[in-house]
């Protein structure tokens, strides 16, 4: 599938999941009540969808999952081509997570063989024996919420984040983690209202979150470009997974000239070209021509061969 059409899927998959779970949900509450005898209770309910175990009540956040990569986790098409359609066994526990608090946060997750299409099951993170992991308890909610400091813990993200990604081994060096910050501060902000927070799709493939992730500055002399840029991130940038990648394109007149910044390859004997949490490096490109206009692009690619006028434009620079 082409760039493009993988992340157009993507969206359109996103939408519907959002206007679906809001309709499964309300079927689900008015239909599925746990209290009918047989029932499943909610935090059994990881073979069924989200939008039915939870969605019910939580309409808001629900929305905001199906949207994310969380979501599209087992589905998604650039995960499917990188790991040759699960045939990584390696691959497949972190994208269909059962329980994670179950099996304990040093731990990869157990493999959910079942209901793939939900990837990382809202279960997955909040599935414990007696309710729900959350935030605080609330005795007379359906689902029996229990207030978990695992789950607010930044640890609650290692058990898929760390073992094969190396992102706690970054965030460990970081400024933010020297100041307290945890992952969920970026990547699940505080909703504005108060209630919570975000669950929506603060990743990779969200143009502003992203730019947020980089600074940059540019100087030029008659002989070259210096670009500066620092990376904001408390993990290495770009993060993770060698599809994602950091590009500068240098243009003066016909001329173009790359700098790729992305995690190497399995198999790859080259250095680790990423900034590091934290790091401000300069990058310099060569003039030939001082009087013709030189640009520069900063360009992240969520997808490995998606072409330059579409993917993300952090910034440019211009002579002109």
């Amino acid at each position: 599938m082409a760039p493009q059409a993988a992340i157009s899927t993507f969206r359109a998959a996103a939408a519907a999941a959002s206007v679906l779970g809001v309709i499964a949900g309300l079927l689900a509450a008015q239909g599925e009540s746990t209290s009918r005898p047989g029932a499943v209770p909610p935090w059994k309910r990881i073979g069924e969808p989200s939008v039915v175990a939870c969605g019910g009540c939580h309409i808001e956040v629900t929305r905001e999952w199906s949207a994310s990569l969380h979501a599209k986790a087992w589905t998604n098409q650039n995960v499917r081509v990188a790991t040759k359609d699960f045939s990584m066994p390696g691959c497949r526990a972190c994208h269909s997570p059962m329980p994670m608090l179950a099996t304990g946060l040093e731990e990869r997750p157990a493999f959910r063989d079942y209901n793939h299409e939900d990837g990382v099951h809202c279960l997955s993170c909040h599935g414990i024996d007696n309710g729900v992991a959350a935030a605080r308890t609330i005795e007379d909610a359906p689902c029996r919420p229990r207030l978990e400091p695992k789950l607010l813990d930044v640890a609650s993200c290692y058990p898929c984040h760390q073992p094969t990604h190396q992102a706690y081994d970054e965030y460990y060096t970081s400024k933010a983690f020297r100041e307290g910050r945890k992952c969920a501060d970026c990547h699940m902000p505080a909703r504005a209202d108060g209630k919570g927070r975000s669950h929506g799709p603060h990743g990779g493939l969200n143009r502003e979150f992203v730019r947020k992730a980089v600074e940059a500055s540019f100087s030029a002399t008659a002989d070259e470009v210096k670009v500066t840029v620092t990376n904001r991130t408390g993990h290495k940038f770009p993060g993770e997974i060698p599809s994602r990648s950091f590009v500068l394109r240098f243009e003066e007149g016909e001329r173009r000239e790359y700098i790729s910044l992305r995690r190497p390859n399995k198999g790859e004997s080259i250095p680790d070209p990423r900034l590091t949490p934290d790091e401000t490096r300069v990058l310099t490109f060569r003039r030939t021509a001082a009087t013709a206009p030189a640009t520069v692009r900063l360009l992240f690619k969520p997808f490995p061969l998606t072409p330059d006028d579409e993917a993300m434009e952090l910034a440019v620079w211009s002579t002109k």
